[in-house]
This record gives structure tokens, C-alpha cells and sequence, in this order.
């Protein structure tokens, strides 16, 4: 893919991303893996994948957490050549790439600047989810008003909105905004 939204600088040299911490150990995935992802009852069978590694930082924790055996990432970028991760444009991510997967995280590019990226991706993985497996995504407040809890009810899932799981994990270290966006899937 070409276009100043798939660029090497635009994710890597671009302040406009700072207010993530450029994907660092600040980044508020890493509070997500640790309090939630980690403390899942994920399945035992399949692959722990990540749509979007960035620098691989979080990335680089679930290898640690469930084997690097189990952990496969992709992006358009890998600029730590980390080894579990396939340089891909997901955008043409297909049948051909189809995984079993146990868990997946959508940290695709964003809604702002990739929409249509993030809800290929949202499509993809929701089909290659085995039963009992989670997807963690944003839900329906995403800038581009993409419908991401139609996209995995009709793959049946049940969605879990993370603002309704405050008593099941501690959500605390990260900002409102990101427990009111965010949800987990979980594939019946």
C-alpha cells in the first residue's frame, strides 16, 4: 500500500502519535495485555495474533506471556525486525492468510487516517476466531463510525463493552476514553 498513511515516517517519525507514547512502555496497550488479555480465559488451541505491532513493545509481552511459538503479529512495518512478525499490507490480508486464531488485537493503524484498514482487519480476524477465542477491538465510538459490534455479532460473538467489565478487571491506569472505546469479543 502506498499513500503518506502507510509510510514508514508517517507511524514512526510523526509527533502527531506522541499522544500514544509512540507505541512505548507508556503506551496504554501494555495496560490492556497486563490487566485484561493476561488474565483471560483464552483458549489453549490456536494462535495469539496482533493486527499492528509498532515497535512490538506490547507486542513483545504477549510472545513472553503465551510463547513465542503461539504469537504472530503483522504489519506493513517491522523496524525492530522482531522475528514473530509478518511485514504485510493487511489490507489484503485473505483466505490465504486465514490462522486459527485463540486471541486477536486490532491495533491496526486508526480510524482517523485508516478506516478501511482497520475494518478489514476487524473483518478477517472475526472469521478465523475459534469458538471460546476474544478479539480485542474498538467498538462503535470510533471516529469513523464503523460498526464493529454488527461485524462480530453477525460472526457471533458476544461483546463484552469494557466500561461494563470495571468489577472483572482493574481498569485502572487507563483513561476514560479508551474503557468507553474499546470492547472484547468473545467467539461462542
Amino acid at each position: 500500500m502506498t499513500g503518506e498513511h502507510y509510510s514508514f515516517d508517517y507511524w514512526f517519525n510523526n509527533p502527531e502519535h506522541d499522544n500514544w507514547h509512540q507505541g512505548s512502555e507508556k503506551y496504554y496497550v501494555n495496560t490492556f495485555y497486563d490487566k485484561i488479555v493476561k488474565k483471560l480465559d483464552i483458549p489453549k488451541e490456536g494462535k495469539i495474533v496482533v493486527l499492528g505491532t509498532h515497535r512490538c513493545v506490547s507486542f513483545d509481552k504477549l510472545c513472553n506471556f503465551f510463547g513465542y511459538d503461539r504469537v504472530i503479529g503483522y504489519d506493513l512495518h517491522n523496524p525492530t525486525n522482531h522475528p514473530n512478525v509478518i511485514i504485510k499490507d493487511c489490507n489484503k490480508l485473505d483466505e490465504n492468510d486465514n490462522v486459527e486464531m485463540a486471541f486477536c488485537h486490532n491495533d491496526l493503524g486508526n480510524y482517523s487516517s485508516t478506516p478501511n484498514l482497520k475494518k478489514h482487519g476487524q473483518e478477517w480476524a472475526s472469521k478465523n476466531i475459534i469458538k471460546g477465542g476474544y478479539m480485542l477491538s474498538n467498538n462503535n465510538l470510533n471516529r469513523a463510525k464503523i460498526d464493529n459490534v454488527g461485524i462480530m455479532g453477525r460472526e457471533n460473538f458476544k461483546i463484552l463493552q469494557l466500561q461494563n467489565l470495571r468489577e472483572t478487571f482493574d481498569l485502572s491506569g487507563l483513561e476514560e476514553s479508551r474503557i468507553e472505546g474499546y470492547m472484547l469479543s468473545k467467539k461462542l
